[in-house]
């Protein structure tokens, strides 16, 4: 049976057998006031540090895209100026296969984290009859500015304008592939512009989901200034959809990708890749052959 102290009003504590209910009162107090300082603190620190979180930009020098240019005589460096007049940096894949002056164009935006050379070298092996963009984030590689949400959008929907405009009559098809991060960017440009397919790689519905799940004890709706709502973009747009993830992703978990693919109403295909997580799921020996096999039958 539990023991009750009784409180000595004079000396404000309780005998040696019972509950001392004052202490027991202050510490919730002390505690209550510790989680409420560390609340805030986990909040300005987000609020103000969240490009840095969101944005990882890593970067390259002269040298090191002089390196990529002499490693692949198909690859060449390639640029776009914003309408701000920030330069951005890249590399335009030609086909490696096949005599035909048509060319099946693919667009890759990359995730957070990534700076898009080193893409070169896969996109090079499994998709060697298509030409393939990839274009640094402002910030990212030797593409210059500070990155931003919309800042991507307005950069991706105008580099997918001039390579249409440069290409002209060379482009028989145009697809757009994403990869974390960037299946949003592609996403948007997809619901803008029109184009033949859409892959993505371990998407999402909204940024502020994926934070809402890591972070439940934060408002984070209304502490990211960048939402990435694919969500509310991918409904304007209806071509054939490829999403693939990793069945052990605690990244982007499933139920974040499986909402945004639920919404969408056009020709649609899941592949959830097993065992496989967020940073691994390229490794697998089925991901290259789904986006192949997709690719090629539209």
């Amino acid at each position: 049976m539990a023991q009750i102290g009784i409180i000595d009003t004079a000396q404000g504590r309780v005998s040696n057998n019972g509950v001392n209910f004052v202490n027991w009162k202050k510490w919730l107090l002390r505690s209550g006031i510790v989680g409420i300082v560390v609340a805030a603190l986990s909040i300005g620190l987000l609020y103000n540090f969240q490009e840095r979180i969101i944005f990882q930009q890593p970067s390259m020098s002269h040298a090191e895209a002089e390196k990529v240019t002499d490693r692949y005589d198909h690859v060449k460096e390639i640029t776009f100026q914003s309408e701000g007049g920030e330069w951005l940096h890249g590399w335009l894949l030609d086909p490696e296969k096949g005599e035909s002056e048509a060319k099946r164009l693919l667009i890759f935006y990359g995730g957070n984290n990534g700076e898009l050379s080193r893409e070169i070298r896969k996109m090079s092996r499994y998709l060697q009859d298509w030409s393939v963009l990839l274009v640094n984030y402002r910030g990212y590689g030797m593409s210059e500015g500070s990155p931003g949400e919309e800042a991507l959008y307005a950069d991706a929907l105008m580099i997918y304008d001039e390579l249409q405009d440069q290409l002209e009559g060379e482009i028989t098809s145009t697809f757009l592939m994403g990869r974390s991060l960037g299946t949003a960017v592609a996403t948007k440009v997809a619901s803008e512009r029109q184009v033949d397919g859409l892959v993505l790689i371990s998407p999402f519905d909204t940024l502020t989901e994926v934070a809402r799940l890591h972070l439940p004890f934060l408002p984070v709706s209304w502490i990211l200034r960048h939402h990435f709502d694919s969500q509310a973009h991918i409904g304007n747009t209806s071509v054939p959809l490829l999403v693939i993830t990793g069945e052990d992703d605690q990244i982007v978990p499933a139920e974040r990708s499986q909402a945004l693919f639920a919404d969408y109403k056009g020709p649609k295909q899941y592949e959830i890749l097993t065992d496989r997580d967020h940073k691994n799921l390229h490794m697998d020996d089925r991901f290259w052959p789904a986006i192949q096999q997709f690719l090629d039958s539209e």
